[in-house]
């Protein structure tokens, strides 16, 4: 049996704990959190440090604000259960 599992996570508040070094994300009653440090450089837009986070006008995104004025932008589902696995993690 095929199942389709379509999620409409809507992002409502985003932060980065210094101390455990995750990005989370707030939606409704669901809070997750990954790895900042496990996504790879090549995903980023620049590989100048993040300024700033904000949650994207569609709610579906959370936008990184880098030093340099670029934008790069993570989607809602990556938070999701095997929604990200760091690539050392892959093996």
């Amino acid at each position: 049996m095929n199942v389709v599992c379509e999620h409409d996570l809507r992002i409502e508040r985003v932060w980065y704990d210094v101390s455990s070094g995750q990005l989370f994300i707030q939606a409704g009653e669901f809070v997750s959190g990954i790895e900042l440090a496990g996504i790879p450089d090549s995903d980023f837009e620049s590989r100048t440090p993040i300024r700033h986070l904000r949650v994207h006008p569609s709610r579906t995104a959370v936008v990184c604000m880098h030093e340099d004025g670029n934008e790069t932008w993570l989607p809602a589902d990556m938070w999701l259960p095997d929604g990200f696995t760091p690539p050392d993690l892959l093996s």
